[in-house]
């Protein structure tokens, strides 16, 4: 049983964390409005120039300009999404539906290896867009693309099966992957909402994505 001064540390530590929290929130909302002005002047210009300008050095620099502003424009708004997520100012579902069966369109014919069904209750459209995000980082990293399913410990743990040589310490700021780091925001914001978690976990040797949920 937790004594006074266990019970009086853990208040702190959740204090500390709520403060943390919500520090997080106010500076994504401060960096979101500060690039966004900017960011949509530009893009504004962007759209009154010709494709063609006659000048062969900014004909070439222009498409990629463009490109690269939305890009940019792209990653902005993500990051809105997962910070309302995080803080619950984009609701989430709580729909019962079949883990399995989603998880099989998220493997699209890959390898899955999963119970026939079982029931789930949550947001069965912001969990596949964060599943096939992983997969898609996972595959993006030299992973097989493997998913297995199973309840562990009376949760559901679904595992992207990653490369025995990719490091895990870099898995999300390494060179391979465009967008596996936002991947695993994405996830972990979506997890996070249904009481879960996402980490990496190593079984046999081999080292897994592992979304964990309450069953």
């Amino acid at each position: 049983m937790p004594t006074g001064h266990d019970r009086h540390r853990q208040r702190q530590q959740n204090r500390a964390l709520a403060e943390l929290t919500a520090s997080k929130t106010e500076l994504v909302s401060a960096l979101l409005h500060e690039l966004r002005t900017p960011l949509a002047a530009a893009l504004a210009v962007i759209g009154l120039l010709p494709e063609e300008t006659g000048d062969p050095a900014l004909d070439d620099v222009l498409p990629i300009l463009s490109r690269n502003l939305r890009r940019i424009d792209d990653v902005v708004g993500e990051i809105a999404t997962i910070s309302g997520i995080e803080n619950g100012t984009i609701q989430l579902d709580q729909v019962p539906f079949d883990l399995p069966e989603l998880l099989k369109e998220v493997a699209a014919g890959g390898s899955l290896a999963a119970p026939e069904s079982g029931s789930f209750t949550g947001d069965r459209e912001r969990l596949g867009q964060a599943f096939r995000r992983l997969l898609a980082a996972v595959r993006a990293l030299g992973g097989d693309g493997a998913i297995e399913v199973a309840v562990v410990d009376g949760h559901w743990q679904v595992a992207f099966r990653l490369p025995p040589e990719q490091p895990t310490d870099r898995l999300f700021t390494g060179g391979g992957g465009q967008g596996n780091a936002m991947a695993l925001m994405l996830a972990r914001a979506v997890v996070g909402r249904h009481g879960g978690h996402v980490a990496v976990e190593t079984s046999r040797g081999t080292p897994y994505l592992c979304a964990t949920l309450p069953r």
